[in-house]
């Protein structure tokens, strides 16, 4: 039958492409079923070729990799022009397999096999069951997020022993499109919220941030993905670690961008480089220099504290030896600060950091009641408290003679 060498070629054409690619199918779907049929001429007699409209339902369910199980229900009417068989209709029901034997980037061809029953009703006065096996040939194709779109055709063979004319072996056949509804959440294999139909990325890295496509994104152009860049601002060209934020080779946290002395650990400093220790000026051999006001440049101290820092110990055994020279001038340790945080807060802390220092300097031999110590805060600015090197210059303790 023509009908017979349709579905030949079909087969022939369906076996042509194989594609490591394949389809995303939902895992469950529910679907509609609508085309046309043709019974065996046992049951309509010259009438076998004429198509009939039908309409069915089916549930399929994906089994691994490259089977599917489903079920399906499809019936409609038929016209005949055998005696005794002028109107009847035809219902089948079947589960079976699908195997998905070539599978492309957008649809998958497929082979199915299934075992069911075909009920057929004559005159709406008789009517007969009888168990069947079914075969079939079709393609499926991706559809929406999360939908597909079918279209198959196949043979209905009942293995009957009917007594009415045309109960005995029949064969129907069957063309069937359909659209299927996926039951669920859609595939997305990567967990970055983008179904994987529509997911042009398909292996981003959990947690980064992705695009409408599935893509990473990364603001800052660092090659580390928002979502998991630690510093997403990081300057164009700058060079970063694996957390997406700036080098800082010698670990004085400066980065090396913006550190002039990379190589050199210098922490609190503002361009990375140690501070420049100030050498007094020597008085004169034959009569001593007037003593004048002394700024201990380098001498700093922890942020809200007033321990000194190991460098600071070279600028003040230098101090100490120049107080020696003055004689038994009494002198002042005046503390300053910045603006930062509250003038009494301030007033305090360079009370303390004063003290510190008139207590290093005792301790180097300077006689304690030529040193007094007293802190003015942020009251005598020497800079521009708006700049971070403003600050750091405000930021000093002076030694003043007291005549």
């Amino acid at each position: 039958m023509k009908r017979t060498h349709a579905i030949g070629l079909l087969a022939g054409l369906a076996m042509l492409g194989v594609s490591a690619q394949a389809a995303e199918m939902p895992e469950r779907e529910l679907g509609l079923l609508l085309g046309g049929g043709w019974a065996d001429k046992d049951l309509v007699g010259g009438r076998d070729d004429e198509i009939n409209p039908l309409l069915g339902l089916r549930y399929g369910h994906r089994l691994g990799y490259s089977f599917n199980f489903f079920s399906d229900v499809v019936g409609g009417p038929y016209n005949g022009d055998v005696p005794g068989i002028d109107d009847l209709g035809i219902v089948t029901a079947r589960g079976g397999l699908e195997w998905l034997f070539s599978k492309q980037q957008r649809y998958n061809w497929f082979l199915s096999g299934g075992l069911g029953a075909m009920y057929v009703y004559v005159n709406d006065d008789d009517d007969f069951t009888e168990p069947m096996a079914s075969v079939g040939l079709g393609q499926v194709w991706e559809a929406g997020a999360n939908n597909s779109v079918r279209w198959e055709v196949r043979a209905d063979h009942a293995f009957g022993n009917g007594d009415l004319p045309g109960s005995n072996r029949l064969t129907n056949y069957q063309l069937l499109v359909g659209y299927s509804w996926g039951l669920g959440v859609p595939l997305d294999s990567d967990g970055d919220g983008v179904a994987n139909r529509r997911d042009q990325c398909p292996n981003t890295p959990a947690g980064a941030k992705v695009d409408a496509r599935g893509c990473p994104l990364d603001s800052d152009g660092d090659g580390v993905f928002d979502g998991l860049d630690t510093c997403p601002d990081t300057p164009a060209g700058v060079k970063v670690n694996a957390d997406g934020c700036p080098l800082d080779s010698d670990g004085d946290g400066i980065p090396d961008y913006l550190d002039k002395c990379p190589t050199v650990p210098a922490p609190g400093t503002a361009d990375g480089c140690p501070p420049k220790v100030v050498e007094p000026e020597p008085a004169p051999a034959a009569e001593p220099a007037a003593p004048r006001k002394l700024t201990l440049e380098g001498v700093n101290f922890d942020n809200d504290s007033a321990k000194l820092r190991p460098e600071s110990i070279a600028i003040l055994d230098n101090a100490a030896a120049t107080l020696k020279e003055w004689g038994e001038v009494k002198v002042e340790v005046a503390g300053h600060t910045d603006s930062v945080d509250s003038d009494a807060y301030n007033l305090r802390l360079s009370q303390r950091r004063a003290e510190a220092v008139r207590a290093y300097l005792i301790k180097q031999g300077v006689a304690a009641d030529r040193l007094t110590a007293k802190g003015y805060g942020e009251a005598n600015p020497v800079a521009d408290n708006k700049t971070a090197d403003g600050r750091y210059k405000n930021r000093r303790v002076e030694l003043v003679p007291q005549q």
